[in-house]
């Protein structure tokens, strides 16, 4: 069964709070890229590692748009020496697991 957009974010919050990267490890694809504004892109690997030491929050979860191939919304998103901030996300999902999530700071 593939995994929805919020049940997506809640993995992600999960192992960004915990430092266990195992539940992502699931649901991402072998070449699964991710970009962020600090980020042109990680890969897989990359991707892991910095969801085990990032110590960042992530929560207030908008799934605006979700079909079998993408997901749309928002979050707020916090590092440990940062203020609050929102995001937008956008996601590409293949054969039910993510191929790519790209986020971009709002305020």
């Amino acid at each position: 069964m593939a995994v929805t957009g919020l049940r997506a974010l809640e993995i992600w919050r999960d192992c960004l709070e915990d430092g266990n990267s195992d539940s992502l490890a699931e649901i991402i694809t072998d070449d699964f890229v991710f970009v962020s504004p600090s980020s042109e892109g990680r890969s897989r690997d990359e991707t892991l590692t910095f969801t085990e030491n990032a110590g960042v929050h992530i929560s207030d979860f908008d799934v605006v748009y979700e079909n079998h191939e993408v997901v749309f919304g928002f979050h707020s998103t916090q590092r440990p020496d940062g203020p609050l901030s929102k995001v937008t996300f956008f996601a590409r999902k293949e054969d039910g697991k993510f191929s790519y999530w790209r986020t971009i700071r709002l305020a």
